[in-house]
Parts: structure tokens; sequence; C-alpha cells
């Protein structure tokens, strides 16, 4: 298959705004937006967003990208995580954490876990992506929280918080939006003093039931997932399962 006839993904979307596709791929990717006006949303709000902060700070910076951070290499990897997910959510199962927030056990889990297990890939998947890029980990950083916040609640349809996760000497580095099967997710990063990060991801609910904390790990990665009445979010990192359950406990109290 060649870059012309394979799917559609957020980096295409991505590098379409950056100028960074050929004539051919572009032709592909802009037909596509034709088609489907939530991605076509989102590239006009990246769009404006470059407009923005090329006002602000000038245009991008013309060094050559690495080759760890070229696109197409990038989308390969993201790509090859699923299968390996997959294998390893059928090895290990779901386990229900409990949360001591008033959410109902996970009876009645098996009925909902290809969804949950969607949701969780694309988390992974995404951090992934981003976590180790160490250029442009977001679209929006720290100091332009306020104007991140009102730009992801828009987006998502729901109002959503930044949570603080400095009382876990976690600083927030920024997020950004990004393409979640039939409609939009946010991903927002944090990182430790040693540069080690964390990444919650946030998509609307759109009618899956809630459910208590569930954890999945991937090599070194941990996921701690739940659903709640508004939205579905997975707290992704390479750290203890412990603290990570605790840092999403507190994420799931500022959320919303």
């Amino acid at each position: 298959m060649t870059r012309v006839n394979s799917p559609i993904t957020s980096d295409d979307l991505q590098a379409l705004v950056d100028g960074e596709l050929d004539a051919e791929r572009s032709r592909a990717v802009e037909a596509y937006l034709a088609e489907t006006p939530e991605a076509a949303g989102i590239v006009s709000d990246w769009r404006r967003q470059a407009d923005m902060l090329k006002a602000l700070y000038g245009g991008p910076s013309r060094e050559e990208t690495p080759a760890r951070l070229d696109p197409y290499r990038l989308a390969r990897q993201r790509r090859s995580v699923a299968p390996a997910w997959r294998n390893v959510a059928a090895a290990v199962g779901f386990l229900c954490l409990g949360t001591g927030l008033g959410w109902g056990g996970a009876s009645a889990l098996s009925s909902r876990e290809p969804a949950l297990d969607s949701m969780v890939t694309m988390a992974v998947e995404a951090h992934h992506l981003y976590s180790d890029d160490r250029v442009r980990p977001v679209e929006l950083d720290a100091s332009q929280s306020p104007v991140l916040q009102k730009w992801l609640s828009r987006r998502l349809d729901r109002t959503i918080n930044l949570p603080d996760l400095r009382s876990f000497e976690l600083q927030f580095v920024g997020g950004r939006l990004l393409p979640n099967g039939d409609g939009p997710a946010a991903q927002l990063m944090y990182e430790d003093a040693t540069g080690r990060r964390v990444t919650l991801y946030v998509a609307p609910n759109a009618g899956e039931e809630e459910t208590s904390f569930l954890h999945a790990n991937l090599d070194r990665l941990e996921a701690v997932f739940w659903n709640d009445e508004t939205i579905r979010c997975a707290v992704v990192g390479d750290l203890p399962l412990q603290r990570l359950q605790t840092i999403a406990k507190a994420a799931y109290r500022q959320l919303i």
C-alpha cells in the first residue's frame, strides 16, 4: 500500500497544516477532510493556532527534522503498537481496581471490553507517539493553559479542566487535540524532574456505561482507565501501578 492510498492519520493532518506533505498526499488528505467534518474542524483549529503562534513568535525553525520524528516513521511505529496491545490485553485481561468514588463494580465488563480496548489502545499509541518527542510534544504548552482549556472544552463539547498534579511532582507540559475514531480526543501531558512523562487521554463518552478504574499494561507502560458519565479517560505512563492509580483518581476529581 502506498502512502497515497494508506489511511489518513493525525500525522497526515499535522503535516498538511505544517506544509510537509507532497502534492499527491495533500490531495488525498484534502479529499478526506471534505468527507470528514470532524477532522476538517480539527485542521481548521490547528491552522488558526499555527497562525496565532506565527504572529506571536515568528515562523517555524527551518532546522531539519530528526529522522526519529519523521511523521511516517512515527505512524508506522504507532500502528505496530495496536496488535501487540491487543495480544497483551487478551493475555492478562483487564483488572478492576475499584475507586471508592461511588461507582459500581465491573460486572458485565465483558460487554464493554471492545470499546475500552479501543480507547486504551489509542491512548497508548498517542503516548508512544508524543511522550518521547522533545521538540514538539504538545500543541499548546503550559503557558497557554487558559487557551488550551477553552479550546479542548469547545472541541470535546463539554467542560474539560486541566488537572493540577504538582502534588505528585508532575509539572504540566501542555496538551493537544487528537482524532478519536468518530470524534475528537484530548491528550494532556505531564513530566517529572527526570523528564519521565505521564499522559492523560480524554474522549467524550458517547453512551458507554460507567466503570470503575481498570488497569492493563503493555511492555514498560501501565494504563489506568475508566468511563465517567460524560467522558472516557486513560492515564498512561512508565510508573508503578499504585502510583499511577493514585494519579488517575486525582485527575478524575479535577477533570470535570
